[in-house]
Order: structure tokens, then C-alpha cells, then sequence
């Protein structure tokens, strides 16, 4: 099941995601080392990185109710946290372009070409999940802020002028519980009912 590296080999994931699509081919959009997982605060005019990948933020996963707890060998562990992982994905400008009208459209064609890896990509089957993010299908979806919540998202990143970018939610992220406690199941159950006595000394089966 999942391990407390489930965000690192998430994360690792979808950048190959990206790197495959983006990359690849005979004619790439970015070199494989542009795609990094960066919040945009990490950007400068001397950097050539042209996509970033960002988990901004961490919520519950409610798609399913709570699980009981595992018994094995005695133990009762705690079930797994579920949770899902939310990113940020911007396409930052291309530094080798003088003119900034095709730049900002080069930063909207690898934007979108960014989204459709991932739109293509949207289920991840078990088998293709590593074993530490768990061991269920993994779901990529688009994360559909309004417009407010978006600019309050990018207002987060001090000084980080705003980029074209789309949001993500990716789930489920199982981590497991290491809390175990001893647990002894109940096999037999001694019931005994009693009778009452009337007041006249005659319990309640006998017969006059």
C-alpha cells in the first residue's frame, strides 16, 4: 500500500507524463529538462524552464467512505489515509523569443499541449501506479476554479507575476497507518439469564 513517498513518486509520475508528450517526438515543444516540478516563485528571467509542475495544496479523498480497520496477526491497524493531491501546471515564456506577442503564444501552445497529456493520461491503471501511492486505479482531473480562486491561488506565489496555468486534482494517495494495536477476537460468549422471583417466593415458570 502507500508509503509517506507517495507525493514525491506522484509527482515524479506525471512529469514523465509531460516530459513524454512535451519532449518527445521528432519534433519537441520543450528538452526534457524544462519540465520541473517548480512553484512558479522559482522562475527568473535567466531560467529556461518552459513548464512547471507544482503541488500547491493537500484535501481528504471523500469519493469513498472511511475503510474499517485491518486485522492480521492479532493487530488492528488503522486504515490507510486517503487523500488527493492538487497541482498547479504553468507554462512559463520562452527567454530565446524577442518578440512577446509569439512568445505568449508559444506559452499558450505548450500549455495546452500539457493539458492534453494529462487529459489523455486521465486513468492510470493500478499495475502503472507505484506501490507507494497505493494500490487503486488513480484518476487525473481538471481542477475547475472560478476566477477569483484562481487569482488568489497565484497571489500565494509573492512577487510571481501571473502565467498562464490550469489546476489539477489527482487521487487517490493512500498512506498507511503504522499504529497497531493488539486485538483479540471474541469466540465464545457467556449468556446467562436470570428469572424473577415473585414476591411470593415462585419463579416465573412455575405453575400453579
Amino acid at each position: 500500500m502507500g508509503s509517506p513517498s507517495a507525493f514525491r513518486d506522484l509527482t515524479t509520475l506525471l512529469l514523465d507524463v509531460l516530459q513524454a508528450r512535451l519532449a518527445g517526438g521528432d519534433d519537441p515543444f520543450v528538452e526534457e529538462h524544462q519540465v520541473k516540478p517548480l512553484a512558479p516563485t522559482a522562475m527568473d528571467d535567466d531560467s529556461n524552464v518552459r513548464v512547471g509542475l507544482y503541488l500547491h495544496a493537500v484535501s481528504t479523498d471523500t469519493g469513498r467512505t472511511s475503510e474499517s480497520p485491518e486485522i492480521d496477526d492479532g493487530h488492528k491497524t488503522r486504515p490507510p489515509l486517503r487523500l488527493e493531491a492538487h497541482y498547479v501546471l504553468t507554462a512559463f515564456p520562452d527567454s530565446t523569443l524577442e518578440d512577446e506577442a509569439n512568445g505568449v503564444l508559444d506559452q499558450h501552445e505548450v500549455l495546452g499541449t500539457a493539458m492534453q497529456a494529462l487529459y489523455d493520461n486521465s486513468v492510470i491503471d493500478p499495475d502503472n501506479v507505484p506501490p507507494s501511492i497505493g494500490d487503486q486505479q488513480l484518476t487525473i482531473s481538471h481542477d475547475d476554479l472560478d476566477e477569483v480562486e484562481t487569482l488568489d491561488l497565484w497571489r500565494s506565489f509573492t512577487e510571481a507575476p501571473k502565467q498562464p496555468c490550469a489546476t489539477y486534482r489527482v487521487g487517490p494517495i493512500m498512506i498507511d497507518s503504522t499504529q497497531r494495536t493488539a486485538f483479540e477476537r471474541v469466540s465464545e460468549r457467556d449468556v446467562r439469564v436470570s428469572r424473577d422471583e415473585d414476591p411470593g417466593g415462585t419463579t416465573g415458570d412455575e405453575t400453579n
